[in-house]
């Protein structure tokens, strides 16, 4: 409640500034990378669309900025993954949540240890449901171009099948069926490919897993001979090292499109990214300790 209070004094104080985007009245604010390329491949240069969180930060780690909640209020609309993932929704003020819409709406979600796991986007049959749910709702917003929307959103939704069916083909017949990630983000993609993902700690990526989570994991990777151990980018790798050198295992980074760097986010998007995820767990699983 406080923190509402304080927001939406901050509008107030802006208004009277003249503070904000001067495109935020056609503008779709995004909470992070991947529902932001998403929104841009169905709706183009039609409407303008912002993703909030920077270069390189988690989404989990992002707070809004004074300038970031008024021009969310001045906005077209806000899309959120939902399921936890933005931290500080619940603070945003009522005119703001009144034009939020969550794109993860009818997805079957998983859990891990009684938490939601709202990692979604790492399938590929979710990222098209969500790419409808977005479809579906830019069309509400912008009715006069439905048709413009409707045909981009059918094209890249036969990538991303491309991608997914080639895929399928590719890791059914896979020596080892287990794969070792440093922070549980993959069970959604795991369960598309009938993989196993072994996680060295939970849903918190910079939690530290304690000495029996460790020996646990040692002793899987020898007993199924796990050739390698997964990491992120925005996550420090030292416990997978560690990991590694009593295993003998290598360690390498597997993409959860979290938090994209400016470089990544010039030369790719979500399906060059998830084809080199992809193309990182087939060697994986097709090798051994």
């Amino acid at each position: 409640m406080k923190r509402s209070l304080l927001y939406l004094i901050n509008l107030i104080l802006l208004s009277s500034c003249g503070i904000s985007n001067k495109n935020s009245s056609n503008t779709i604010y995004i909470s992070f990378y991947p529902i932001y390329d998403f929104t841009k491949k169905i709706v183009g240069d039609k409407i303008n669309v912002e993703n909030l969180t920077p270069y390189g930060v988690e989404p989990h780690d992002y707070e809004p900025t004074t300038l970031d909640v008024r021009n969310m209020y001045d906005s077209k609309g806000i899309f959120i993954n939902g399921l936890g993932l933005e931290n500080y929704y619940e603070s945003l003020p009522k005119e703001i949540k009144n034009k939020t819409y969550v794109v993860t709406d009818n997805i079957e979600i998983m859990k891990i240890n009684n938490v939601i796991d709202p990692h979604v986007w790492l399938s590929i049959p979710n990222a098209i449901k969500e790419m409808e749910n977005i479809l579906d709702e830019v069309i509400k917003l912008d009715a006069d171009n439905k048709d413009f929307y409707t045909s981009n959103f059918n094209n890249y939704k036969n990538n991303f099948l491309n991608l997914y069916n080639d895929y399928s083909n590719k890791l059914k017949d896979v020596k080892n069926k287990s794969i070792v990630v440093s922070h549980a983000a993959f069970g959604y993609l795991c369960k598309d490919y009938g993989l196993e993902q072994i996680y060295v700690d939970g849903l918190t990526p910079n939690k530290e897993p304690n000495a029996k989570d460790i020996e646990r994991i040692i002793k899987t990777i020898k007993e199924y001979k796990i050739s390698t151990i997964f990491y992120e980018e925005l996550v420090s790798p030292e416990i997978s090292k560690k990991i590694a050198n009593e295993t003998g295992a290598k360690i390498e980074v597997l993409n959860p499109l979290e938090g994209l760097s400016k470089e990544e986010s010039k030369n790719n998007d979500y399906l060059s990214i998830m084809k080199k995820n992809y193309d990182k767990i087939l060697e994986a699983c097709n090798d051994t300790l």
